[in-house]
C-alpha cells in the first residue's frame, strides 16, 4: 500500500537529515553553490532510488550536479519557460496515485505526519524536480538536438556495418498504446452536489451531524460520526483546509469542494494552533454510465480504426498516457516474451497490425497494436530504419551534449574545493 510512497518520505526527510553537518562549500557553478549538505542528499536519494552500487564515485555524482546547475542557468539565461499548467497537472495526477494507495484520505495525511513532512512540502518538490527536468529537457531539444544532421546514407551505412550484431533475432514488436480515464460527468457531478445540498437541509432542520456522518458520508470516517482528529496547517487539502480554520469551534460550514468531492465541516475543537473537525463526504467519482460512456467511446476509436484511420495519429490525439502520446502512442519495442506484465496475455494474443479489444483495469481503459519488425532472423532496412536514426542521434547527442557543456562551463565560472570534497569522502567511507 506505501510503496508509492516509501521513496518520497525517504527524499523529503533527507532534505532536513543533514542540518547537524559543518555545511563547506563543496563547488561553485556559475552563479550557484554546491554544499557539503547537498552532495551527501543527493547521495542518500540516489542509495534510496538503488540507482548507485558500491563501487559509485563521488567526485562523478558531484560533477553530475555541477552540470546540472550550469543547465538550469543556462536555461534561464536563454529565457526557457516551463509549463506550469502541465507541471500542477503532473504533481496533481502523482499526489492523486499516492492517495489511491491508501485506504482513506486520513491514512494519508497520517503517513505524511509520520514522516514530518506537509502535503505542500511534498507538491514542492515535486514542482523543483519538474521544473528543473522540462528546462533541461528544452535545452537539449533546442540547443543540442537541433544541430545534429542525419543523412539518409549515413543511416544506411549504420545498418550495413551493424545489422548483424545490433540486432536480436527474436521477433520484435514496436507496442502502441491509447490510455483514457473515465471522466466524471457534469449530471454525476450535478447528482452528488444535489446529494450533499439535501444532508446540508437535513443538518439546518436540527439533524445531528454525527448521525447524518455515520448515516450518508463517503468517507471511512463517517463510521466515528465524521471525526478527523486534530490536525494542523498544511495536513489537508487546501480548500478543505481553509473552509475549517475559517469556522468557529461549534459552526458547519457550507459546502466545501475539493478533488475528493463535496465536503460538509464541523469544527468541534481547537488547541494552540492545530483543530479537530468532523466532515461529512460526498465523493465524485465516475458512475456506472460515465464508465459505460468512456467504453464506447474506446469501441468507437477501434472501429475508425478498422475503417483506415490511423492508430497512432489517434493516439497522439486522444490518448492520456503523456509519455506515450508524444510518441504517436508508441510505448516500447518488446519480443513477446518481454511485453509488459500486466497486458502480457493480451498482447501475445495480437496479429501483427490488430487491435486489442478494449481491455479495461478498474476506472482506465486501454487499446493496443502492435507492429513486427523482425521476423525469421530477417532484419529489413525500411522496417528499423527510424530506429536506427534515432540510435545514431543519441550517440551524437552525446557527443555534442559532452561538448556543449565543456563550453558553457568555460563560459561560466566553475571550481571545486579538492580538500573539502577530501574531507567529506573520508568521512562517507
Amino acid at each position: 500500500m506505501k510503496k508509492l510512497l516509501i521513496f518520497l518520505i525517504i527524499v523529503c526527510v533527507a532534505m532536513s537529515m543533514f542540518a547537524k553537518v559543518n555545511d563547506k562549500i563543496i563547488a561553485k557553478a556559475g552563479k550557484e553553490i554546491i554544499l557539503s549538505s547537498d552532495l551527501l542528499k543527493q547521495i542518500n536519494q540516489m542509495k534510496s532510488a538503488k540507482v548507485l552500487n558500491d563501487n559509485y564515485k563521488v567526485e562523478d555524482i558531484l560533477n553530475d550536479m555541477i552540470d546540472n546547475k550550469i543547465i538550469i542557468q543556462k536555461a534561464k539565461e536563454l529565457n526557457l519557460a516551463v509549463d506550469d499548467i502541465r507541471i500542477k497537472s503532473t504533481i496533481d495526477k502523482q499526489i492523486a496515485t499516492i492517495k489511491s494507495q491508501f485506504p482513506n484520505e486520513e491514512s494519508f495525511f497520517s503517513e505524511l505526519r509520520k514522516a514530518n513532512i506537509t502535503l505542500s512540502e511534498l507538491k514542492k518538490y515535486y514542482e523543483t524536480m519538474l521544473t528543473e527536468q522540462q528546462l533541461k529537457d528544452q535545452v537539449i531539444q533546442n540547443y543540442i538536438r537541433k544541430k545534429i544532421n542525419i543523412s539518409d546514407s549515413e543511416v544506411k551505412a549504420f545498418y550495413v556495418t551493424h545489422k548483424d550484431s545490433l540486432f536480436i533475432h527474436d521477433t520484435r514488436y514496436n507496442t502502441y498504446l491509447i490510455l483514457r480515464n473515465a471522466k466524471v460527468s457534469p449530471i454525476t457531478k450535478e447528482n452528488a452536489l444535489l446529494k450533499i445540498k439535501e444532508i446540508q437541509k437535513r443538518l439546518k432542520k436540527g439533524e445531528s451531524f454525527e448521525s447524518v456522518a455515520k448515516q450518508l458520508s463517503d468517507c471511512p470516517s463517517g463510521a466515528n460520526g465524521g471525526d478527523l482528529g486534530y490536525f494542523g496547517k498544511g495536513m489537508m487539502v487546501k480548500s478543505f483546509e481553509d473552509a475549517a480554520f475559517a469556522l468557529k469551534v461549534g459552526e458547519t460550514s457550507g459546502i466545501v469542494e475539493t478533488t475528493f468531492g463535496y465536503h460538509l465541516i464541523k469544527k468541534t475543537d481547537k488547541k494552540d494552533d492545530e483543530i479537530r473537525a468532523s466532515h461529512i463526504l460526498i465523493k465524485v467519482e465516475p458512475s456506472a454510465q460515465d464508465i459505460e460512456n468512456e467504453i464506447k467511446f474506446m469501441n468507437d476509436l477501434k472501429a475508425r480504426i478498422s475503417q483506415g484511420e490511423s492508430f497512432q495519429d489517434l493516439a497522439f490525439q486522444y490518448s492520456e498516457d503523456d509519455s506515450s502520446k508524444i510518441n504517436h502512442g508508441l510505448i516500447g519495442t518488446y519480443t513477446n516474451k518481454e511485453f509488459p506484465e500486466l497486458f502480457a496475455d493480451n498482447l501475445k494474443n495480437l496479429k501483427n497490425n490488430e487491435v486489442s479489444e478494449v481491455i479495461q483495469n478498474e476506472e482506465t481503459f486501454y487499446l493496443f497494436t502492435i507492429s513486427q519488425i523482425l521476423e525469421d532472423n530477417q532484419t529489413a532496412y525500411e522496417d528499423v530504419k527510424l530506429q536506427l536514426k534515432e540510435m545514431i542521434m543519441q550517440q551524437k547527442q552525446i557527443e555534442v551534449y559532452k561538448q556543449w557543456i565543456e563550453q558553457t562551463r568555460n563560459e561560466m565560472y566553475v571550481k571545486v574545493y579538492e580538500d573539502r570534497l577530501n574531507e567529506l569522502i573520508k568521512e562517507i567511507k
